[in-house]
């Protein structure tokens, strides 16, 4: 009796600080070969107050020193090239820019390659037939927040930016947070929206309109309770005094079993 007593008492101990986390692992319902319809395909809309660098390209340098002022321009290949326009255009609250000779044309709204065909498409109508333009971002960024091991603000530099992505850029999530309830925080018109993700589900990650980071969002990593527990004055006191309750409990019920 005794040696099953003390059996049994070994292995409630070790099933008592051994659990395995559930919530640690991403993904955990993505099964080999399966498939998950996205709901958006994460392309940049303009808005206002976007910071763009618009290049014009031509056969005439003459012309496309106009249009590029401030660059250092070569020709190339029979077209006049050089570094982006570093001022760049700010996208005005009305949605505009103020170019060059066509005056003010809207861009918010548009994504990058829609604002490049309307100007490519007004220039060759008024002053340049051959005109190819290029829009770069300039001043889109996000923030990420909280248990990740490098806060800060990143910029875009691309389309379809993924929260994966946004994530790793900020050397991931660190142990203590919280994987199930991710935060995106979006500005949509005058207004905030949260989101909340867990990195636990594929099917949920992938199918939220946050999985593609926008302009401006906010990346918050919540921290888990071991975390929190420990940045209290008396949180490992309080950590300890749990364990051993639950040590104690599931040795109660072991020893009800045995002399039942």
């Amino acid at each position: 009796m005794k040696t099953r007593l003390i059996s049994a008492i070994c292995v409630a101990l070790v099933m008592a600080s051994c659990s395995t986390p559930r919530n640690f692992n991403y993904l955990q319902d993505l099964t080999n070969g399966q498939q998950i319809e996205m709901k958006t395909n994460g392309i940049i809309k303009l808005q206002a107050g976007d910071e763009i660098n618009i290049t014009v390209k031509s056969k005439d340098p003459v012309m496309s020193a106009l249009f590029n002022k401030g660059l250092t321009t070569q020709l190339n290949s029979g077209y006049a090239a050089g570094t982006p326009y570093m001022t760049g255009y700010t996208i005005a609250p009305d949605g505009t820019i103020d170019f060059p000779v066509i005056d003010k044309i809207k861009l918010s709204g548009l994504t990058r390659q829609e604002a490049e065909q309307a100007l490519q498409q007004k220039l060759r109508e008024d002053q340049l037939k051959d005109a190819i333009v290029t829009i770069e971002f300039k001043n889109l960024s996000y923030t990420v927040m909280g248990e990740v091991n490098r806060p800060g603000v990143y910029p875009i530099s691309k389309d379809a930016l993924t929260l994966t992505e946004a994530l790793g850029n900020a050397g991931d999530l660190g142990v203590y947070g919280k994987r199930d309830s991710v935060m995106v925080i979006r500005t949509e018109g005058t207004k905030k929206k949260a989101y909340v993700l867990s990195m636990n589900s594929a099917k949920d990650l992938f199918t939220s309109e946050a999985y593609y980071i926008q302009q401006g969002d906010i990346v918050y990593v919540k921290a888990n309770d071991v975390k929190a527990r420990q940045s209290t004055a008396n949180g490992n006191e309080t950590r300890n005094i749990s364990f051993w309750m639950s040590i104690v409990s599931v040795l109660t019920t072991v020893a009800i079993l045995i002399f039942k």
